[in-house]
């Protein structure tokens, strides 16, 4: 349930407001569900990164990956495909500032329960 939340919402407001919400949604959907610190981390790394790499995946593949390809080519990436690489490193980055965020909404909460 959390993984969809994650998803669904930070989703929808992404739409509307910069990148960085995905880290206020893990926050305050973890700091409210969650049950552990890893659960926390893992489900709010999985959504964002699934999220992430369907969303840039689509839009790359919607102008024949003409734009990861050429940041590929600017961080020197020595592949044939290498906006595979670049959609990758896309979806880690977001999986992992939507990770940190859900673990340090878990542990506010904890550390407010004690």
């Amino acid at each position: 349930m959390l993984f969809l939340l994650i998803l669904i919402i930070s989703l929808v407001l992404q739409l509307f407001l910069p990148w960085w919400i995905i880290a206020i949604v893990a926050f305050v959907l973890c700091m409210i569900k969650a049950k552990t610190g890893g659960q926390a981390f893992g489900l709010s790394f999985a959504s964002i990164f699934i999220l992430w790499s369907v969303v840039a995946l689509y839009k790359s593949l919607v102008n024949d990956n003409v734009l990861a390809s050429r940041v590929g080519e600017l961080l020197m990436l020595k592949m044939d495909n290498n906006w595979i690489l670049v959609i990758l490193a896309t979806a880690l980055i977001g999986g992992l500032v939507a990770a940190f965020a859900g673990m340090a909404g878990y542990y506010t909460r904890s550390t407010f329960l004690k």
